[in-house]
């Protein structure tokens, strides 16, 4: 089968190969120009505006309309719409982790900075070291940008297979305009409600105030058992946005936002595949909430030959997560966690980007981000637990994070980042057709790790005693303070491209570009100089783990013609130093280590038709093949990967839409729409038990193939319009992730199910 396998990708590859010179070269005289012209789409990716077809890289776009007429709602809905890009959490908003062309070993990539840098507007989102980030609202949103491929030099770390970008609509002084949407709907028989206001007034002929919120009540479809609720993993959010944009002159340009979301999971998304259903058996809920209040102030000024522009970001983040243990000891006791990642950041960038109507044009700009990050967590066991011990369990905690019976607790861990980075692209017009641009990007990482003393530390100082002996007495064993690193990197990421337009409909492109993703403190270091006590000559764990770097190799064609827009790149990208999960042979330390090399080849396509003013049409196929490509023997045995090993992405993806509308009288008009996205299976990581050679993971497996049909009906007018909707509408309960961690093998999840509802939105 994996034999079968292959030779399709290989095929779809050849046949993208084939698109790709055939678009290009044969299609431009021969497309028909009836029907409806499709719009031009301009971009920002390269901090300047530019018309996407120009810029030399594999660019989705997802524009108001299309986010509106799909129903996407958050940045998971994301994903079903680009192909090429996977999304996995474990629950709304934990861990949530973006995956671009097949950069990616494992479903879970807690600890690690993501692959895939998410910015709102000018600020940096994600955070790898929180195993809690927010899933932002797609409300009141300009357009998406999924920028495909490391983005090293202009977004600097985190964009080590690409970016993505949330653009808001920004405040407009011409005119007051409001708008009002609800989606009402039902998943096996419980309700789906989501809300969204938006409104826009002129303070004067220069000033603009904009306010959109956002509210979202969810009720879940999976059942707890354990804990006997059914649903159990509803969702509530509400979101504000408010922001000032101000023209203060012909030159000076002020945009003031402030931003707040609070997102409540009741319990986990997952489901055991051992039990019947949607269903799910813990011995209490997993509660997931975040919080987050955002500031951003841009300034941009007109120096007649550049603009500079000036963007300061403050954010802060109260993320709040509960865990079911139990499983760890085999369900020997209840054990559960309550962690708390409380977080702060400052981002603030300065540029400059030519405005000159010339053969060189360029952007320079320096980079800082300070961002910290404290880490609080207790371990505790259950009332029940208690009791069963007379009612009093000498030793435990009542008082630390509002949290009863508490056996590990007191020392908060506070992680510091900085990145300082210079940058700079410049692209000169070698003849009327050909351009070539270059980008450089120099950056300085440094990172420290503190932890206070205090509380207690031991998990073994409790199971003796109290679980396995019977007692119901221990004595905790404090934490020692820690102080781990600090360490500094010094990365550098460079960019070449080659932009040739072969026509005024066809432009073809060949880039070269570099990304890195910062590096991380290993606390086992810190333990015996990192030395195993168990073997002296085995493994030294070292107190950094290293950046690791990608280059990606890439060339595109870019088409538009009256009636269709296509898009084609072909590409390869090269994974080196990758930083890893490992544990040690001889003990069961654990640490981030830099292991192996990676490679994804693939091909996209894209394209998007509207042969007559009443119908359109799109489809988006992406295919690759993705696998560790070399690897040493020791490595491998730590890590649990070997060379072949396929990384965690799906060979294919393809989605596709059709939609009609009919013209009605009063200029009104009905439509019907049925958007399709097809997954295929993926690994949820690597096939062997770090630091055991040649055992099997015993969570180790393959996602299944999962096809998701959205079908919609609707009725517009100037002023309202109506869609009758069914999400998910055969209903696939395939499984879309399963948990890798070890003792975490009843964690899968499904898309949600069959969900049918109407939206409603109000407009001026």
């Amino acid at each position: 089968m994996e034999k079968l396998s292959r030779i399709k990708i290989n095929r779809l590859q050849v046949t993208g190969l084939s698109a790709f010179l055939a678009l290009g070269f044969g299609a431009s005289s021969a497309i028909a120009q009836s029907g409806e012209a499709i719009d031009e789409i301009t971009v920002t990716a390269t901090k300047r505006e530019e018309r996407l077809r120009d810029v030399p890289m594999s660019i989705s776009v997802l524009g108001e309309s299309t986010i509106e007429s799909k129903g996407l709602f958050d940045m998971g809905s994301i994903a079903s719409a680009v192909p090429g890009l996977t999304y996995a959490e474990a629950s709304s908003n934990l861990n949530p982790t973006f995956v671009m062309r097949g950069i990616a070993v494992g479903q879970n990539l807690e600890g690690l900075q993501k692959p895939v840098a998410v910015y709102l507007d000018e600020m940096p989102m994600q955070d790898g070291k929180s195993t809690v980030n927010m899933s932002f609202g797609l409300w009141d949103v300009e357009r998406v940008e999924v920028l495909k491929g490391p983005q090293g030099t202009l977004f600097g770390a985190g964009t080590l297979s690409g970016a993505i970008r949330i653009i808001s609509n920004k405040p407009d002084p011409s005119g007051v305009d409001y708008k009002f949407s609800s989606d009402i709907g039902t998943t096996s028989g419980e309700m789906r409600r989501r809300y969204n206001a938006m409104y826009n007034v002129p303070l004067s002929n220069s000033m603009a105030f904009r306010m959109s919120a956002s509210i979202a009540d969810e009720a879940g479809w999976v059942a707890n058992t354990g804990i006997g609720m059914d649903p159990s993993n509803n969702y509530e959010s509400v979101a504000l946005k408010a922001a000032i944009g101000w023209e203060v002159n012909d030159r000076l340009t002020a945009d003031f936002t402030y931003m707040y979301q609070d997102n409540l999971s009741d319990d986990g998304g997952t489901v055991n595949p051992n039990l019947e259903g949607q269903t799910r058996s813990n011995f209490k809920a997993e509660m997931v909430e975040a919080k987050l209040n955002r500031f951003n102030l841009t300034l941009n000024y007109d120096l007649d030959f550049a603009t500079i522009t000036s963007s300061s970001n403050f954010s802060e983040t109260d993320p709040w997560q509960e865990t079911d243990l139990s499983a760890i000891f085999g369900g020997a006791f209840p054990m559960g966690i309550v962690r708390e990642d409380k977080s702060e950041a400052f981002v603030q960038e300065v540029r400059m980007v030519s405005t000159t109507d010339s053969d060189l044009d360029w952007v320079i700009g320096a980079f800082h981000m300070d961002r910290e990050v404290v880490e609080n967590q207790v371990i505790h066991t259950s009332d029940a637990f208690v009791d069963s011990k007379g009612g009093s369990i000498g030793g435990v905690s009542n008082d630390y994070m509002n949290t009863n019976n508490a056996f590990i607790y007191g020392s908060p861990v506070t992680d510091n980042l900085t990145e300082t980075a210079f940058f700079a692209e410049v692209g000169y017009q070698v003849t009327d057709s050909l351009k070539a641009i270059v980008g450089f990007r120099t950056s300085e990482v440094e990172i420290k790790n503190m932890r206070t003393a205090g509380g207690s530390s031991s998990l073994g100082s409790f199971l003796g005693p109290v679980v396995f002996m019977g007692g119901d007495s221990f004595t905790p064993v404090p934490y020692n303070y820690g102080e781990y690193a600090p360490g500094k990197v010094k990365p550098n990421t460079m960019k070449f491209s080659l932009a040739w337009q072969a026509s005024d409909n066809v432009n073809y492109y060949a880039t070269a570009s570099e990304g890195f993703r910062a590096n991380d403190v290993n606390r086992a270091a810190f333990v015996n100089d990192g030395v195993s006590t168990v073997d002296p000559t085995d493994t030294v764990i070292p107190k950094l783990s290293k950046p690791d770097t990608l280059w990606n190799y890439e060339a595109g064609m870019k088409g538009q013609w009256d009636t269709i827009s296509a898009n084609v790149a072909v590409y390869k990208m090269v994974w080196e130093d990758i930083q890893l999960f490992a544990q040690r042979l001889s003990d069961p330390q654990t640490f981030f280590t830099n292991a192996g090399e990676a490679e994804s080849t693939g091909v996209e396509l894209d394209i998007i038709g509207r042969p007559s003013e009443s119908f359109e049409y799109g489809l988006s196929i992406a295919s690759q093949d993705a696998e560790i490509t070399s690897i040493s023997e020791i490595e491998s045995t730590m890590v649990g990967a070997v060379v072949g090993s396929p990384l965690s992405s799906p060979d294919l993806q393809v989605s596709g839409h059709v939609q009609n509308t009919t013209p009605l009288s009063g200029g009104n008009e009905m439509f019907w729409r049925v958007d399709l996205s097809y997954v295929d299976s993926m690994t949820n990581g690597f096939p062997f038990t770090p630091g055991q050679a040649g055992v099997s993971s015993a969570n180790f497996g393959y996602t299944d193939e999962v096809t998701k049909v959205d079908l919609s009906l609707g009725y517009v007018t100037d002023k309202w319009s109506a869609v009758l909707y069914a999400e998910n509408a055969f209903d696939d309960d395939g499984y879309t992730f399963i948990m890798p961690q070890t003792f975490f093998d009843d964690r899968h999840m499904t898309l949600r199910p069959r969900t049918v509802g109407i939206r409603f939105t109000l407009n001026k």
